[in-house]
This record gives C-alpha cells, sequence and structure tokens, in this order.
C-alpha cells in the first residue's frame, strides 16, 4: 500500500491526539496523491469522512455529522479490505459507525469514537 507510513500517522493522531482537522489533512493529501482527485472510491476518502464526521458532532452539528457519516458507508464494501490492511477491524468500523449515525440522529452528546485495531 502506497503511503503507508501517511496512513500510520493518520491513525496515530486519530487514536491519541483526536485531532480530526489534522486527520482530514493527512487523508486529503493522500487521496490527491494517490488519484489527482479523480474519484471517491479511496479508502482515504472513507477515513477522511469518518474524521469529519466526528468533529461535526463534537461541536453539536448532527445534521452535518449524520450526512458525512452516511457517506463515508459510500462504496464501504469495496475498500474494506485496505482499512483490514491498515490494521483496523472494518466490520466492527462500519458497525461502529452505524451505531454512532443512530445516536448522533438522537442528538446524543459526543462520545469519543476510537478505531477498532486488530490486536
Amino acid at each position: 500500500m502506497k503511503n503507508k507510513e501517511s496512513y500510520l500517522k493518520f491513525i496515530e493522531i486519530f487514536q491519541n491526539e483526536r485531532d480530526f482537522f489534522e486527520c482530514h489533512e493527512i487523508l486529503e493529501e493522500i487521496w490527491v496523491e494517490e488519484t489527482k482527485c479523480e474519484t471517491r472510491k479511496h479508502v482515504a476518502i472513507n477515513l477522511l469522512l469518518i474524521s469529519v464526521g466526528l468533529l461535526h458532532w463534537r461541536n453539536k452539528n448532527f445534521k452535518g455529522a449524520v450526512q458525512v457519516l452516511e457517506n463515508s458507508l459510500n462504496n464501504y464494501e469495496e475498500v474494506s479490505f485496505l482499512i483490514e490492511d491498515l490494521g483496523i477491524d472494518s466490520k466492527e468500523l462500519k458497525d461502529t459507525i452505524q451505531d454512532t449515525i443512530l445516536k448522533i440522529k438522537k442528538q446524543k452528546d459526543y462520545e469519543e469514537l476510537y478505531l477498532p485495531l486488530h490486536k
């Protein structure tokens, strides 16, 4: 996988620093480099949208959070093997995102969500 080091940096920041804006920046850079913005069917886009969705939720933008997290599930099955290659349990992550969307639709307070990493 290209940009493995950048993906690992994203994971570290997502898990430890909770700086979802920086996560967005890292993933956008990967996406632009790897696709020249020609497709949204890319693992970096799915992970980027998860980061942005959590940022919206944390900022109490419930509508934006739901919209972005729902979009993060577009093409998810097509990139799930790449999510796995990053050491993330893609099925558990998808289930967590779907549960999170339901919480946000009920306007529940923000809860920390971590990437389910394989042991």
